[in-house]
């Protein structure tokens, strides 16, 4: 997947969230919690712990529009 569809998709699954990929690739995602990571896996599973509730609605998100 290319990364204008990941930040779509990421932005939907997550609108409370504020989702972007700086300039050196990291990606970064804040709620008034600033979280960052160089691998989107590694950044998936920090939001997933900072925000359960979110990931929770994102997961059921995916499973309906499938």
């Amino acid at each position: 997947m290319n990364e204008p569809v990941v930040l779509l998709l990421l932005q939907h699954l997550f609108p409370e969230w504020a989702v972007t990929r700086d300039e050196r690739g990291l990606w970064r995602i804040s709620n008034g919690r600033l979280i960052w990571s160089g691998d989107l896996g590694s950044m998936l599973a920090l939001l997933a712990a900072a925000d359960p509730g979110a990931a929770r609605r994102a997961v059921r998100s995916l499973r309906e529009s499938g």
